[in-house]
């Protein structure tokens, strides 16, 4: 008995019991991350025209998001561990809508008339070998 101690909630003695996560959880976040993986290659596979990239890259986003929270344990982490996350995601954020939105104000390209087209190099023009 007498290595029995007590320990009170919150004296920094919780230790790995604490934190004791059962199979169920990872269970659910591996489906989700099967049903995101299903999701992105039915989606590769379909032409959504302008929308491929930015459901492709939501969609990465979130299976990132599941692996960094409960993977590698940042919904236990410290107040300052999650700042750093959110902060990241900000600037992942900050950083796809100035490449988006440059994208976006950009006029179409158009080509003169006589000139070949660089978008399918395996068609010869006319008159030349």
């Amino acid at each position: 008995m007498a290595n029995e101690t007590t320990h009170k909630p919150g004296d920094g003695h919780e230790g790995a019991h604490a934190h004791a996560h059962g199979p169920g959880r990872y269970f659910v976040v591996w489906l989700l991350l099967l049903a995101f993986t299903v999701l992105t290659v039915i989606t590769g596979h379909m032409n959504l025209g302008m929308w491929n990239l930015p459901l492709a890259l939501t969609i990465a986003t979130i299976k990132a998001t599941l692996v960094v929270l409960f993977f590698m344990h940042m919904t236990e982490a410290s107040g300052s561990n999650r700042i750093i996350f959110v902060v990241s995601l900000v600037f992942l954020i900050v950083m796809l809508l100035g490449v988006f939105g440059d994208l976006l104000t950009r006029n179409e390209m158009s080509l003169p008339n006589g000139v070949p087209s660089t978008e399918a190099p395996e068609y010869q023009v006319p008159g030349e070998r």
